[in-house]
């Protein structure tokens, strides 16, 4: 199966940096209509979003989205829906990490890494799902799929994710419903060493394009992929 995905609707969050730019100039070579969030870096979702249109997407929106803020999360959810009737793909990518040992980390470092990771990105998919026509990804981690020493907190954020995908390919089985899980990325998150996100933006649109044959609520791990 191949899905053409000129003009359609993706909604990708955290897409000013790393993983979720290269996902965003993916989806913009196919010709999608984006949705870009961003929290901090406003200038440079902007740049990704010229780059976007130079690639070749069809519309290029751009908004602020702190999934830690309920507030953020519903006034997000807001502006896409206002700009559009419905969805096609829901990337959800946004997130944090904090690198340290689980009782060297503050509780509100702790709290943090799950109400952003996890519990913010349930409250924007909940919101959101209900006007998705085709499918949500989630960009989840390897650290879902084994212990890593340094990321509990993270680590247990990301677990929860992967159950949440899980449990809901079975309430909707209308929607396709994937984690796509990369290892150590080349993101401002590790410090800008390991893989190339180009890497896994490139398989993220492969799920999203339907080349990749997969049970529902499955977990794509990149290490898999040469």
């Amino acid at each position: 199966m191949s899905i053409d995905l000129r003009d359609k609707v993706v909604v990708v969050t955290g897409a000013s940096l790393g993983i979720g730019r290269e996902t965003a100039c993916g989806f913009a070579a196919e010709g999608a209509r984006l949705v870009l969030s961003y929290h901090e870096h406003e200038g440079e979702a902007r740049a990704v979003a010229e780059r976007c249109g130079e690639l070749g997407a069809a519309e290029v929106v751009t908004a602020p989205l702190d999934l830690g803020d309920e507030g953020s999360v519903r006034a997000f959810a807001a502006a896409v829906l206002e700009r559009f009737e419905g969805i096609d793909i829901l990337v959800n990518n946004a997130g944090i990490v904090v690198w340290r040992r689980f009782v060297e980390q503050e509780l509100d470092e702790i709290e943090a890494q799950v109400r952003v990771n996890l519990l913010g990105t349930l409250m924007l998919t909940r919101l959101l799902l209900p006007h998705v026509r085709d499918a949500v990804i989630e960009v989840v981690s390897t650290a879902s799929l084994h212990g890593s020493a340094t990321l509990a907190p993270y680590g247990a954020s990301k677990w929860g994710l992967r159950g949440f995908t899980k449990a809901l390919a079975k309430e909707h089985p209308e929607v396709r419903l994937y984690n796509v899980h990369p290892a150590v990325t080349a993101t401002r998150m590790n410090d800008f060493k390991g893989m190339d996100p180009a890497r896994v933006a490139e398989v993220i649109v492969r799920v999203a394009r339907g080349e990749i044959e997969l049970e529902p609520g499955a977990d794509v791990d990149l290490r898999d992929f040469a």
